[in-house]
């Protein structure tokens, strides 16, 4: 059986090629991929920017499709036919092994065995993907496969979201409204009542942001953005800091805008070498909390249920969905800060 595939030959060199599927295991299934998102990290693939990805490599981890072929030995509630939308991270578990240190400790996000399909083995951006069946979360009946290709992204905002412990009187500042800032945003607006303040330098996220609910739109490139963060709070700070760019200067004006007791989040991929300075007696005595946030253990059912009971859809952060023959093209707008690129969804 042939897959035609966006293969990443080599950093900014994609081929699209028409490879052979290798027979499946005995616990995996074969999907039709239905959508996958392009996701930053696609783009750090694109330039070669993971130290530990192997080339050549088909991308697409934010996926969702139909199975169309199972293995002798897959669980009994998957079927030929079902939808599914698939968790790209795997641990020990998915690969049948004897449990790691961290798998021990139930955070299978560390597994020492970790791969990830589209980033270190073939992924979605092609026709069909080969899927561990322990990975497959079949899709609600009222969610669509579209909506359904953004339960990856969203349940790695839900574990971020979750080490933060939101209160309703929370003032939460997201930097970045690309696609995560603003999946975060939704989130928050579908599940809490706080206050959410947004900074984003392009014009129709800025827009999309409003019409999802942000109560403070901010324009980095033209407003002043601490004076208008304390005018939002009393002169205090915000409680809550959400950075979703992944630079340097973001990660500090995360910490920086806090309040006393307030928890800053650092969502955004950066680069491995990036530092910032810390004022360690400010977190001290401001009682300052930071956190990371690496994939999405535990957290892909929420995501579902959360589509499920429409408290929230993603399908107005779409805005373009391509063949795979656009992908180079696309990576390029996307990369120009073009004004109209949000999120983009792959359909092979």
């Amino acid at each position: 059986m042939l897959n035609n595939v966006a293969l990443f030959v080599e950093p900014k060199n994609i081929s699209l090629q028409t490879i052979d599927i290798p027979e499946i295991k005995e616990t995996d299934i074969l999907v039709k991929t239905a959508y996958c998102g392009l996701c930053g990290t696609d783009i750090h693939l694109f330039d070669g920017n993971i130290p530990f990805v192997n080339y050549p490599i088909v991308p697409g981890h934010e996926f969702s499709g139909e199975i169309i072929k199972i293995g002798s030995k897959v669980r009994n509630d998957l079927q030929i036919g079902d939808r599914v939308a698939v968790d790209p991270n795997l641990s020990c578990k998915d690969f049948q092994k004897k449990k790691c240190y961290y798998c021990m400790k139930d955070r299978k996000h560390f597994c020492l065995a970790w791969e990830a399909i589209g980033v270190t083995l073939n992924g979605a951006f092609a026709e069909y993907v080969i899927c561990p069946s322990t990975v497959a979360f079949k899709i609600p009946e009222n969610v669509s496969l579209r909506a359904a290709a953004f339960m990856e992204p969203l349940a790695c905002c839900l574990h971020g979201l979750n080490k933060l412990e939101i209160t309703q009187s929370d003032v939460v500042f997201i930097i970045g409204g690309g696609p995560i800032g603003l999946l975060m945003l939704s989130i928050l607006k579908g599940t809490t009542s706080c206050k959410t303040i947004v900074s984003e330098p392009i014009n129709s996220r800025r827009n999309l942001a409003k019409k999802l609910g942000a109560d403070v739109i901010i324009n980095p490139l033209n407003d002043e953005v601490f004076p208008i963060l304390k005018s939002e709070t009393f002169d205090a700070g915000v409680d809550i800091a959400i950075e979703c760019v992944g630079s340097i200067v973001t990660a500090k004006q995360a910490l920086d805008s806090l309040n006393k007791g307030g928890k800053a989040l650092v969502f955004g991929v950066a680069d491995p070498l990036s530092t910032i300075n810390l004022d360690i007696h400010r977190l001290y005595s401001n009682e300052i909390s930071i956190f990371g946030s690496f994939t999405n253990p535990k957290t892909n059912m929420k995501a579902l249920d959360l589509l499920s009971k429409e408290i929230l859809t993603p399908i107005p952060l779409i805005s373009h969905e391509i063949q795979t023959n656009k992908i180079e093209e696309t990576i390029s707008l996307v990369k120009s800060h073009a004004d109209n690129m949000n999120k983009i969804l792959i359909k092979p």
